[in-house]
């Protein structure tokens, strides 16, 4: 870890020339060079697309490898990210992607139903998984990440709060303070370069973004995407990846304890997950059936503080 890197797009620059396996997703690997390589060619379109510093896209996709690829790219061009809800409707729906101006919402097949009907007005549609997603990104193949523009005070994530006092709310994350959240976390809880971070929260929301995805960045872990939670895939995925690291909300971590235990469950990888609102009794569940200590922490789309 280089504290220097004082944001996002130059945590990704630095893994340019790094060619350690940095992603697993579904039997694909890919090193930490194609991740950053891949952010830079999606960061050349996004300039070609929306030029000048400052603009908002939207991000509706499940926890594919497309969404660290455009949180990345986002950061290398100066663009801010809404993490769109899948989870919302009709008017609702609409009402969070033209409530952040986005101005470019990317999206999968398996997601356009949600869009369907819906007045987005100034919003432009990229599909990825398609032809024409490809034949788009093609010429940019080649392009290498620079971060020399990215400034610290760049606005990067607009994400939703929980809408528990009225309609969400879009909080906001610059580059430099997503950056001190992955270094800050790395450095609390030790983690490094040899580790596997699990990514199986929806990283629409910030806890997988700002605790799970931003101190893998810092400290050069790798990443392992689970396309949606699964507590009958978590043990299998955790084994599988050779995960080190996890984060949870309370909810998810009853799901996996109402798996069937097994004698061996305490044979794997991870040593330690961190997350809100597991409750005592779970947490110690959990650590005496996996051997695994959960942190809890508050607040990561607001500013955060971790209980130990």
């Amino acid at each position: 870890m280089d504290s220097r890197r004082r944001t996002v797009a130059e945590l990704v620059a630095a893994r340019w020339g790094d060619h350690r396996p940095g992603l697993w997703f579904e039997g694909r690997v890919l090193t930490h060079h194609e991740t950053a390589s891949g952010a830079a060619a999606r960061a050349a379109l996004l300039t070609d697309l929306l030029p000048g510093a400052g603009s908002h896209i939207g991000l509706l996709l499940d926890n594919t490898p497309e969404y660290p690829l455009w949180l990345s790219a986002a950061a290398l061009a100066r663009t801010a990210v809404a993490g769109v809800n899948p989870t919302r409707r009709g008017p609702e729906l609409a009402r969070d992607i033209l409530h952040t101006e986005c101005r470019l919402l990317i999206t999968e097949p398996a997601r356009l139903p949600l869009l369907s009907g819906l007045d987005l007005p100034g919003v432009r549609l990229l599909v990825t998984g398609t032809e024409e997603y490809d034949t788009l990104l093609a010429p940019y193949a080649g392009a290498e990440p620079d971060a020399s523009r990215a400034l610290p005070e760049d606005r990067l994530l607009l994400y939703f709060t929980s809408g528990s006092t009225g309609a969400p709310k879009a909080a906001l994350c610059s580059q430099g303070r997503l950056a001190a959240a992955g270094h800050s976390l790395a450095d609390q809880f030790r983690l490094g370069a040899d580790g596997v971070h699990y990514i199986c929260m929806p990283m629409f929301h910030g806890n997988a973004v700002i605790a799970d995805w931003a101190p893998a960045l810092a400290s050069g872990a790798g990443v392992a995407l689970r396309r949606r939670f699964s507590a009958s895939g978590f043990l299998a995925d955790v084994r599988a990846y050779g995960a080190t690291y996890f984060t949870y909300v309370g909810r998810a971590i009853q799901y996996v304890l109402a798996t069937e235990e097994r004698e061996d469950d305490r044979d794997n990888p991870l040593r330690l997950g961190f997350g809100t609102e597991a409750g005592a009794v779970d947490a110690a569940d959990f650590e005496r059936r996996f051997g695994v200590r959960l942190v809890e922490g508050y607040g990561s789309s607001e500013g955060g503080a971790a209980i130990q």
